[in-house]
């Protein structure tokens, strides 16, 4: 994987907005922007969300990586088919040609 792929992806963000607000929260208990007990319900309802959404994304994710290897690979077994069949024409014509 090249570098940034990874920022691009859902899960990516889901994490990283969740951990963000999170975070966010001890300093704004300490600027008494919130108390203590409404961080800690914010901090709940959070990881709530993010535990109802980061699995059906990582499933989605890896539902579509299985997809696209499949895909590579049977590309690549029709182009060793269409190979061995080219192989095989070659070779008939040598031996006709050998005749």
């Amino acid at each position: 994987m090249t570098t940034g792929e990874g920022k691009t992806t859902t899960e990516f963000w889901v994490t990283t907005v969740g951990g963000v607000l999170i975070a966010l929260l001890p300093l704004l208990v300490a600027y008494q922007v919130l108390t203590s007990e409404l961080a800690d319900v914010w901090k709940g309802v959070i990881t709530a969300i993010m535990t109802i959404v980061v699995p059906p994304v990582l499933g989605s994710m890896a539902k579509a990586y299985t997809k696209a290897r499949t895909d590579v690979k049977l590309e690549a077994l029709g182009l060793e088919r269409e190979a061995v069949a080219l192989e095989s024409l070659r070779l008939e014509v040598m031996e006709s040609l050998g005749d």
